[in-house]
C-alpha cells in the first residue's frame, strides 16, 4: 500500500459522479457498469467499485468476476460495512478483490452517523475495518472533510490507524456530494484548514500511516504538498465518459498545478470567494499608495468579466458554461468588482448570455459604473425591458451596451435561444435605453454558418436592428470559406466589412476577396480569476469569440492584419496548404 493508487471509480448508482455518502438514487444495471468499464480499455489504473451499499447486491460476485477479467490489478470495493463478515471478506478474496475502501468520515458516533444519515453507520463502519484487518484484507478510510469534524481530523486518523488501517484518503467535500444549502453549511473553510490537517498529517506519519490529500488545493497545507494527489483517480460515468469529479481553478499565484495540485475548485469559489486564494503582493502595493498616487495612476487595457445569471440560452454554443448552476451571489461578485479595480482598466466590459438577467444586474451594473471610468456591457438583452426607470436613469453613465442577436427576426433569433418573445422584448430594452443619450447601443449578430449573413445584412440595411452591422462568429460553427464567398457577394459596406473583421485574411486573399484597410484588429484584453491577472476566455455569447492561429504549426500566416481561424470553424484542406506556403 506505499504506491500510489490510480483508480477508476465505477458507479453502481445512475448520476453523476459521488462520493459513497448517503443513500438514494437509481440502481444501475450490471450491463451498465461494464459499458463504463469497457470504455476505458488501455487506460492505466485499477477498478474501485461503489456507490449505494454494493454487499447488498445479488448480482456483486458475478459483477466482480466480469470486471476482473477486464482488470484484475488492485481491484477494489468502496462499502459502507454493512453485511460484511469474515466470511464475506474470504468470498471477495477469492473473486479478485485486493483492497476494501470503507467511508468513515469521524471518530465521533454522532457526527458521522449524521453525515452519512444512517444511524449506527460507524458501528457498521469500525466493525467492516476490524473484520477486514483480522483477514488480511488492506484497507482504504475515505475520510470527507466537514466543517463540524474538521477540528477532530488528528483524532478521527488516530482511531484508524489503532484499529490497524494503513492507508487514509482525506477529501474535501464537493457540491456533487451534497445539496446547495448544504454544501456551505458543511463545507471547511479552506484557509482555517492548515493546522488541523497538519496535526493529522503528524498522526498519519507516527503511526506509519500512508496519508493521501485528494480534492483540496495545496496552498490549504503547503507543508504536506507531498501528500496531495490531483491526479490520482478518475471517474467513470455510466456512459462511459471520464469525469473528474472537479473542475480545477487557476489556484494561489503560486500553484503548481495538475498533478500535485487541484486548484481552487469554481464550486468552493463561487459560495465562498476567492479571496483566500488571491494574490497579497497585488494588496501591498495598493496600501502603501497614497490617495495622489491612486488618482494619477495610468489606466490601461480592457478587462473582461462576466458573472452567472439563470441559464436562458437554448442552444448550448451560444451558452456560458459554468460548474455551478443558477445566479452566482451578488455578493460574490461585488467583491469580484471591487478586486477588478486593482487593476486600473481603462475599460472594463461586461459580457455574458447570462449576465443582464442576473436578478441583481441592474444593482450591479451601477457598482461597476462607480468603480471604472468606462464601463460596457454585451450580452442576451431581453431582460432589460423589465428594469424599472430608477434602473436605468442610475445607469446613465454605462458608456456602452450591445445586444446579441440569434437571429435576424423574431422567428429565427426566438428559436435559437429558447426565449419565447426574446427578439421583441430585446429591441423594446433597446427603445427604452436610447432613451438615455448618454448610453451608445449597438448589437451583433452570433452566426453559425454563412446562410445567416445575408439576412442580418438585409436587416440591419433596412434599419430593423439597431447599431451598425457586427459579427460574431460562434464557437459551432460551419466553413470559413463559405464565409468569404458571401462576403464576395456582399455589396461594399459596413456588413461587408464587419464580416471581413472576423475572417482570416490569408484565407480571404487566397479566394480573391479585398480586405478594407479601415477593418480594425482585435484589441488585446484581458480577464481575473481567483485574485490576479489572466488571459480572457471566452464565454458563447461575448461580442469577440475565440480565435486560434492560422497553420497547423502554430506560428500563423504570414498576413499581416489577420486575426486567426475563428474556434469551431473548417477550412477546406486547399485554404490551408496555402496558408502553410505563404
Amino acid at each position: 500500500m506505499n504506491r500510489p493508487i490510480h483508480d477508476l471509480r465505477l458507479s453502481l448508482m445512475r448520476g453523476g459522479p459521488r462520493l459513497p455518502w448517503r443513500g438514494g438514487g437509481e440502481e444501475l444495471s450490471a450491463n451498465d457498469v461494464l459499458r463504463a468499464a469497457r470504455a476505458v480499455t488501455g487506460r492505466p489504473g485499477a477498478f474501485v467499485v461503489g456507490g449505494g451499499e454494493p454487499l447488498r447486491r445479488a448480482d456483486l460476485p458475478a459483477l466482480l468476476r466480469d470486471l476482473v477479467e477486464l482488470r484484475a490489478g488492485n481491484l477494489g470495493l468502496c462499502t459502507g460495512g454493512a453485511g460484511l463478515t469474515t466470511a464475506v471478506v474470504h468470498q471477495l478474496r477469492a473473486i479478485g478483490v485486493q483492497r476494501l475502501n470503507v467511508p468513515f468520515h469521524s471518530a465521533r458516533r454522532d457526527a458521522h452517523d449524521w453525515l452519512v444519515g444512517q444511524p449506527g453507520a460507524l458501528k457498521t463502519a469500525l466493525r467492516a475495518i476490524r473484520t477486514c484487518v483480522d483477514a488480511g484484507m488492506p484497507v482504504v478510510a475515505e475520510v470527507v472533510v466537514t466543517r463540524p469534524t474538521m477540528p477532530h481530523l488528528s483524532e478521527t486518523v488516530e482511531v484508524l490507524t489503532r484499529v490497524g488501517v494503513r492507508a487514509i484518503c482525506i477529501r474535501r467535500l464537493t457540491a456533487l456530494d451534497v445539496g446547495a444549502a448544504e454544501f456551505v453549511v458543511l463545507s471547511p473553510r479552506m484557509s482555517l484548514f492548515a493546522e488541523d490537517l497538519e496535526r493529522a498529517a503528524t498522526t498519519a506519519l507516527q503511526r506509519r500511516a500512508r496519508l493521501v490529500i485528494r480534492d483540496f488545493p495545496v496552498c490549504v497545507a503547503p507543508r504536506l504538498r507531498r501528500l496531495f494527489d490531483a491526479t490520482g483517480e478518475v471517474w467513470l460515468t455510466s456512459d462511459g465518459a471520464i469525469d473528474t469529479r472537479l473542475a480545477g481553478g487557476p489556484g494561489c499565484p503560486g500553484c503548481p498545478g495538475a498533478p500535485v495540485c487541484a486548484g481552487a475548485s469554481p464550486d468552493y469559489v463561487s459560495r465562498f470567494g476567492w479571496e483566500e486564494f488571491a494574490d497579497p503582493e497585488s494588496y501591498v502595493e495598493r496600501v502603501q499608495e497614497t490617495v495622489v498616487a491612486q488618482q494619477d495612476a495610468h489606466l490601461a487595457g480592457t478587462m473582461v468579466l462576466a458573472w452567472r445569471g439563470p441559464r436562458r440560452v437554448r442552444c448550448d454554443g451560444c451558452a456560458d458554461e459554468h460548474p455551478t448552476p443558477g445566479p452566482e451571489s451578488t455578493r460574490v461578485v461585488r467583491a469580484r468588482l471591487v478586486d477588478a479595480a486593482r487593476y486600473r482598466p481603462a475599460v472594463l466590459r461586461l459580457v455574458g448570455a447570462e449576465l443582464l438577467a442576473h436578478p441583481g444586474a441592474a444593482e450591479l451594473l451601477y457598482d461597476a459604473v462607480r468603480l471604472f471610468p468606462r464601463v460596457e456591457c454585451a450580452g442576451e438583452a431581453s431582460a432589460v425591458v423589465g428594469w424599472t426607470d430608477v434602473d436605468l436613469r442610475r445607469l446613465k453613465d454605462l458608456h456602452r451596451v450591445d445586444v446579441a442577436l440569434y437571429g435576424p427576426d423574431a422567428t429565427s433569433h426566438d428559436a435559437h435561444c429558447g426565449i419565447p418573445g426574446s427578439f421583441a422584448a430585446t429591441l423594446r430594452g433597446v427603445e427604452r435605453l436610447r432613451e438615455h443619450p448618454t448610453i451608445a447601443v449597438g448589437a451583433y449578430a452570433i452566426v453559425h454558418d454563412a446562410r445567416s449573413v445575408p439576412l442580418f445584412a438585409d436587416a440591419w440595411s433596412r434599419g430593423e436592428l439597431p447599431g451598425q452591422p457586427r459579427f460574431r462568429l460562434a464557437t459551432e460553427g460551419g466553413s470559413l470559406d463559405a464565409l468569404v464567398e458571401c462576403a464576395r457577394s456582399l455589396p461594399a459596406g459596413a456588413a461587408r466589412s464587419a464580416l471581413l473583421a472576423v475572417l482570416p485574411r490569408c484565407l480571404c486573399e487566397q479566394g480573391g476577396v479585398a480586405v478594407d484597410d479601415g477593418v480594425e484588429s482585435r484589441e488585446s484584453e484581458f480577464g481575473v480569476a481567483f485574485g490576479r491577472r489572466v488571459e480572457y476566455v471566452p464565454c458563447g455569447s461575448d461580442p469577440v469569440g475565440a480565435f486560434a492561429t492560422c497553420g497547423d504549426d502554430g506560428n500563423g500566416c504570414a498576413v499581416i492584419g489577420c486575426p486567426g481561424t475563428a474556434l469551431g470553424w473548417q477550412r477546406s484542406a486547399r485554404s490551408e496548404r496555402w496558408t502553410l506556403q505563404s
